[in-house]
């Protein structure tokens, strides 16, 4: 699953700077690029809130069950998990990033270039957000 989904971000990447210089002028090249971000940031997103939830149910299964300990090692391999997804997701954005912006740089449009670097940070940035949320309710599990 995981090589599917680089595959996947590998192709979206190529198709959004493949016909850059090209086909499109540099608005569009920014906005397919942001919109490229977005749909990670979105994907992301949603898989940790499915992680989070199915990590929560098989927590609380485990406590009600009085097996504190495996609880305790569910939570640690979630949030490992949680982690490692969110940096796979943030080195996605940063490849799609240094593309796009190195493109743009080359079209003449630094000032495009800036905006999506922002537009970028902003993304892991909600990114480690979302992380940050996910291990919190994981934590709150244990009551505290």
């Amino acid at each position: 699953m995981k090589t599917l989904l680089a595959f996947c971000a590998t192709l979206g990447l190529l198709m959004v700077t493949s016909t850059a210089s090209a086909h499109t002028s540099p608005e569009d090249l920014a906005a397919r690029c942001v919109g490229a971000v977005n749909g990670i940031v979105d994907r992301c997103q949603n898989a940790a809130a499915d992680e989070t939830q199915e990590c929560l149910q098989k927590i609380r299964r485990l406590l009600a069950e009085g097996r504190e300990r495996a609880a305790r090692r569910v939570a640690a391999d979630c949030i490992e998990s949680a982690t490692e997804r969110t940096e796979n997701c943030a080195k996605r954005i940063n490849r799609i990033c240094d593309e796009c912006v190195d493109q743009l740089v080359s079209l003449g449009a630094p000032q495009l270039a800036r905006r999506v670097n922002s537009a970028c940070e902003d993304a892991i940035s909600d990114l480690r957000s979302t992380l940050q949320r996910q291990k919190n309710a994981i934590r709150s599990a244990f009551g505290g």
